[in-house]
């Protein structure tokens, strides 16, 4: 990559009108295949990125957005490699997504992103497609012979990047045949002779290419050929980056809640960008006030280094101004775009990242978590009692932020093993670790459980049965609950007696069943026998709950 750097080359940046010998099929392959590796290498980051969301990884990006500095680093670096606050906003919220950073704290990254993007006009120097296309080949063989293995995700998530970066490079070598066209020269003379038009052609271009900073770069070529003024370059740029804004929402289907929440960040980036220079630039030329035009005049007098000076004026400008109203940002946006359910179901309340600092708090915080846990379980059954009620969460709602919750506390749980724990907090530590084993087998049970039920018509005699093993489960969890929250004897001995093994009685009943009601169905006796299983496993599961809390209540009482 040194070498690469060191190389003398031509520049994703430096775009050049010169006459070519490529026909227009050629360079309308550039530009589509361009676009076509583009999205593929956001699609490789996301897939990549989250996996990279545990370890040293991890804690790297949580510490990096704590600090001002951190913050401005990451954005203009990020914004850097991948050329496009579009590609950065769809990064970022896959990093919110796998619960790596806040939304919140993605938004000064982002902004500073877009500012990053613009200095790619700097980089005339580096051989930037030999280092794209070097480090393809690096990340390629890295990924392809599993050489280290703990670096194939980094592998991806770079291949990923680079590919966002070559594709973009693509996109602007053919954009940049199809403008030196003498053809095309004039149809630009006649549309940009009304800056209205101007804003429509860096508008309806950057549609066509999907980046607003590939137009950018085209229009400082223009610019520096005299085939654009000063005033035309700036309306360029404004009409990209409000295309950039529309091309951002429509590819932003895909995501929800928080990760939809950071790609909002840049649409407002974008139409606040827009919206405010193209304000200033009427101000400007239709008053006289000296304003950014202006203001580039006076460090150059050639058109092409002023469009770059603008161009530049232009991001880091609206970074500053994005950044003094991110707090009203913030609160239209999360009132528009919620949260989503999973979002919130899947937060920690009582783990935090310090969680294994002591480990007795640490125990005890688990502890509460693993509780809470239990105390949902109730719900997945009330979905089933009605299905259509609405306000109600799913049952796989429930299940995925039961995982998500549970590679927490597992985390936590590997992390206090770490210390030098006294025997008491080495048995609380095992309990809780037991525990832990059985909320999983419980909770996976109990939703197995009820998706067999959803399958069930409850008015046949098969459904009724269901219905009552399940009212049935649903007392036994409730019992639970309360006997682990009292910590009564009593009610941990009536916990004991509703969990007592009763195997023999179950397959007894299920023989009585099927042979009172002869007309069955094969698929009614199937469900039969898998609900009555499925109840056998979560009885099974809380009695051992039951034992687990014999210790904990003579602790108590030892207290």
């Amino acid at each position: 990559m040194l070498l690469a750097f060191c190389l003398a080359g031509e520049s994703q940046a430096a775009i050049t009108l010169e006459p070519g010998d490529q026909p227009p099929v050629e360079l309308f392959a550039l530009v589509l295949g361009g676009i076509g590796i583009f999205l593929t290498g956001i699609s490789f980051v996301g897939q990549n990125l989250n996996k990279m969301t545990s370890g040293s990884f991890r804690s790297l990006i949580q510490n990096v957005s704590k600090n001002k500095l951190g913050i401005l680093s990451w954005g203009i670096l990020l914004g850097l490699f991948t050329q496009s606050g579009k590609a950065a906003a769809f990064i970022l919220s896959d990093f919110v997504k796998a619960g790596t950073i806040k939304a919140r704290q993605c938004a000064p990254i982002l902004f500073w992103g877009n500012g990053g993007s613009s200095l790619i006009v700097f980089a005339s120097m580096l051989a930037i497609k030999i280092l794209a296309l070097m480090t393809l080949g690096v990340t390629a063989l890295g990924m392809t012979f599993n050489f280290p293995r703990k670096l194939i995700n980094a592998y991806g998530a770079i291949f990923g990047l680079t590919m966002i970066m070559y594709g973009l490079y693509l996109v602007k070598l053919g954009s940049a045949g199809f403008a030196s066209f003498e053809l095309e020269l004039q149809w630009l003379e006649f549309f940009n002779r009304f800056s209205v038009l101007s804003f429509a052609v860096g508008f309806a271009l950057t549609l066509l290419v999907q980046s607003n900073l590939a137009i950018m770069m085209i229009a400082i070529a223009l610019a520096t050929a005299n085939v654009l003024t000063l005033e035309q370059a700036a309306m360029w740029f404004y009409g990209a980056q409000a295309a950039t804004g529309l091309l951002t929402y429509i590819f932003s289907f895909h995501t929800s809640g928080r990760a939809r929440q950071v790609v909002a960040y840049q649409i407002s980036f974008d139409v606040v960008a827009s919206t405010t220079f193209v304000a200033l630039f009427y101000l400007e030329t239709l008053t006289g006030i000296p304003l950014y035009l202006s203001l580039c005049r006076s460090i150059s007098i050639h058109t092409g280094s002023q469009a770059l000076i603008l161009a530049l004026l232009f991001q880091f400008s609206a970074v500053l101004i994005m950044l003094k109203i991110k707090g009203a940002m913030f609160r239209y946006v999360e009132s528009k775009i919620p949260a989503s359910s999973l979002e919130v179901l899947s937060e920690p309340e009582f783990l935090h990242a310090k969680v294994a600092e002591t480990p007795e708090t640490g125990i005890l915080l688990i502890e509460k978590e693993q509780f809470r846990l239990l105390q949902r379980l109730p719900h997945y059954i009330d979905y089933i009692r009605d299905p259509s009620a609405t306000g109600k969460t799913p049952p796989r709602i429930y299940n995925q932020a039961f995982v998500d919750i549970c590679k927490s506390i597992e985390q936590a749980l590997s992390d206090i093993s770490g210390f030098s724990l006294s025997k008491a907090d080495s048995g609380q530590l095992l309990r809780m670790t037991k525990s832990q084993e059985q909320l999983v087998n419980l909770e996976r049970t109990v939703f197995k459980l009820t998706q067999t039920l959803e399958k069930c018509d409850p008015e046949t005699h098969a459904g009724t049965l269901g219905k009552n093993i399940m009212e049935s489960l649903d007392f036994i969890i409730l019992t639970t609950i309360d006997a682990i929250e009292s910590k009564d004897k009593g009610e941990i001995d009536d916990l004991s007696r509703l969990t007592y093994d009763r195997t023999d009685v179950m397959e007894k009943f299920r023989q009585d069943y099927f042979n009172s009601e002869q007309e069955l169905t094969r698929q009614e006796r199937t469900f039969i026998l898998d609900t009555t299983i499925l109840f056998e496993s979560a009885v099974q599961t809380l009695s051992r709950f039951g034992l687990l809390l014999g210790p904990e209540l003579e602790r108590a009482e030892d207290q």
